[in-house]
């Protein structure tokens, strides 16, 4: 509602929970994860559908190790919305531990990313004790990306330029770079990633994405301005092309898998009864 000349404008709501909220709108902003747009924004959904230049990357697509599945017959992957506001981040993960690809397209707003090559548990937690600091790496692999506990056992900051010419050293082959609205990256399945939503301040000259920020920052000329992101993200279960391919991606999903059951986690994936069924199909 528009408030007097002096008060704050504001927007108020309930909940999920039967509580009312009130959101000062010149204040604050709005953080939603995981908005599923199938059923919560099915417009929006049809426009994607429809319009996506790659649909065959989208879960139960041509390239989707579920496409022979039927609709109701395997796990919900998305597409979900997300609108997150600068400076906003997720720690470092493998989505579906590790056992799904991921789409993510950016509409608004930039995203700084860290990527690693897949790699083995025993280096997945290496990586992480050289990005993170994480004591505990271990629990950092198999915790969520919005997590908000922190404590001994994580490092909050960003990963340092040191940090990953170590990586580099150890051959983990990490992709730094920033994700621009328009702009769509693929994470293939158990690849370690991060996202941090650009803020319109200067980064340290220690952190890996300095230099990339303050070019850009430049570029935009009003560096002051601050950019909600609005982003769209979807999982899925890329079955490789050929024949070599094909055999490294069910390998690294059967991998996944039984590290979950040994580590009492479910997996997202499910690539028995999608091989079955492309078995049978094919």
């Amino acid at each position: 509602e528009n408030a007097p000349p002096g008060e704050a404008n504001t927007f108020t709501f309930v909940d999920g929970n039967d509580e009312t909220k009130t959101v000062k709108v010149d204040e604050d902003a709005l953080y939603l994860l995981d908005v599923d747009m199938v059923k919560l924004l099915p417009q929006s959904f049809d426009d994607l559908k429809n319009n996506f230049m790659l649909p065959s990357i989208l879960p139960g697509g041509s390239h989707c190790m579920m496409n022979a599945l039927n609709v109701n017959g395997r796990p919900f992957m998305g597409p979900n919305l997300y609108i997150t506001p600068p400076a906003s981040f997720t720690h470092f993960h493998q989505d579906g531990h590790g056992t799904v690809d991921s789409g993510h397209l950016c509409l608004s707003g930039y995203n700084e990313v860290v990527m690693l090559r897949r790699l083995t548990e025993r280096h997945k937690y290496h990586a992480l004790r050289l990005l993170t600091g994480a004591s505990d790496s271990k629990k950092t692999l198999y915790d969520l990306p919005h997590r908000d506990q922190g404590g001994d056992e994580i490092r909050r900051d960003w990963p340092t330029a040191v940090s990953i010419e170590e990586c580099k050293r150890m051959g983990y082959c990490p992709s730094v770079f920033v994700l621009k609205p328009g702009q769509l990256v693929h994470i293939n399945k158990g690849r370690l990633h991060a996202f941090r939503k650009l803020a319109p301040s200067p980064l340290p000259p220690t952190d890996c994405h300095a230099v990339q920020r303050q070019i850009l920052l430049d570029s935009k000329g009003d560096s002051k301005s601050e950019d909600i992101c609005f982003s769209i993200a979807w999982d899925w279960m890329f079955k490789g092309v050929t024949s070599e391919g094909i055999n490294r991606e069910v390998s690294g999903i059967v991998e996944c898998s039984a590290l979950n059951q040994c580590h009492q986690l479910q997996s997202l994936a499910v690539p028995v009864t999608s091989l079955l069924f492309l078995a049978k199909e094919n």
